[in-house]
C-alpha cells in the first residue's frame, strides 16, 4: 500500500472513531438526563426517549462498521426503529426485546447494540400510552438504567 493511501485510511479511521466517540458521548449524556427525568417523574418523556432512538440510530451504523457480522439484525432493528414505539409493549418486547423479529443473533455485542435503541423506543411507547402509576415509573427507569448498562458494554466493544 503507497504511503499516501496509508494516510489516507489512517485519516478515515481516525476521523471515524472520533465521529463514534462524539456520537457515544452525546448518548450517554442524554441517557442520564432522561434517567434523571424518568426518577423525576418529569415532562418530556416521550421526546426524551425519541432523542435517545435517534441518537442510537448514527451508533448503529458506527457499530456495522466495526462489526459487520451484525449489519443485517441492526438492518431490521433500524428498519422498525421509527415505527417501533407505536407497537403494544408485548409486541415490543416479544418481537425485538426477545428478538422475535430479527434476524438470527450472530454475535452478543450485536445484542448490547441493539438494546441502545430498543429500550428507549420501549419508554416513548410507554409515555405515549401515560405513564400514571408509580409502578409505571419504576418500570421507565429500569428500562434506561438496563440501557445504560448495555451502553458500558457497547462501549467496551467499540475499544477492542
Amino acid at each position: 500500500m503507497s504511503a499516501l493511501r496509508l494516510t489516507l485510511a489512517t485519516l478515515v479511521v481516525a476521523s471515524m472513531n472520533a465521529y463514534s466517540a462524539d456520537n457515544l458521548s452525546a448518548y450517554q449524556h442524554e441517557a442520564h438526563k432522561l434517567l434523571e427525568n424518568i426518577e423525576q417523574k418529569g415532562a418530556g418523556i416521550e421526546q426524551q426517549a425519541k432523542q435517545l432512538v435517534d441518537l442510537s440510530k448514527p451508533l448503529l451504523a458506527d457499530f456495522k462498521a466495526k462489526y459487520p457480522q451484525c449489519s443485517e439484525y441492526l438492518n431490521a432493528l433500524n428498519a422498525a426503529a421509527d415505527s417501533m414505539a407505536d407497537l403494544p409493549l408485548a409486541e415490543i418486547e416479544a418481537g425485538y426485546h426477545s428478538d422475535g423479529l430479527l434476524p438470527a443473533l450472530p454475535d452478543a455485542n450485536c445484542y448490547h447494540a441493539k438494546d441502545l435503541l430498543v429500550h428507549p423506543a420501549t419508554v416513548q411507547a410507554m409515555a405515549k400510552l401515560g405513564l400514571k402509576s408509580n409502578e409505571d415509573w419504576e418500570k421507565a427507569e429500569e428500562e434506561i438504567e438496563e440501557v445504560i448498562e448495555h451502553f458500558n458494554q457497547v462501549e467496551v466493544a467499540y475499544s477492542e
